[in-house]
């Protein structure tokens, strides 16, 4: 039993672009909120203090921080990279369909004009 598999390229190119778009929005959030974690962390003393309980929150604060900077700006290039992948997946798709109808049409052309030469062959004669 087989399936038929239906593409809609041109939806799949735009929801591509969408999903391009969102991991710019995204890329952008994180530069919004990194400039403003930044702008609160700016003079001589961290918003959390320099006493041992705000040296020990920084510790930690700062390696949640560069981790979630680092994990966010990689999520954010991979939607992007996903949605221009999806683009690049409706044209390979669309240039397959051209390819295989042409194929198709030459196959079928081909056929018509060996058709007539097939029907005038004649079967081996056995002695």
């Amino acid at each position: 039993m087989s399936q038929q598999i239906v593409v809609d390229s041109q939806n799949l190119r735009a929801e591509g672009r969408n999903m391009a778009a969102v991991g710019q929005d995204f890329l952008s959030a994180l530069g919004t909120l990194s400039g403003r974690l930044e702008a609160l962390e700016q003079g001589d003393t961290p918003p959390w203090g320099d006493d041992d309980l705000g040296e020990k929150f920084g510790i930690v604060y700062e390696g949640l921080r560069d981790g979630m900077k680092e994990s966010m700006e990689s999520l954010g290039t991979r939607i992007g990279e996903i949605g221009d992948k999806l683009q690049n997946m409706a044209a390979s798709h669309e240039s397959n369909e051209a390819d295989t109808e042409d194929t198709l049409h030459t196959m079928e052309a081909r056929a018509d004009e060996l058709g007539g030469g097939i029907q005038s062959l004649q079967r081996p004669r056995v002695y």
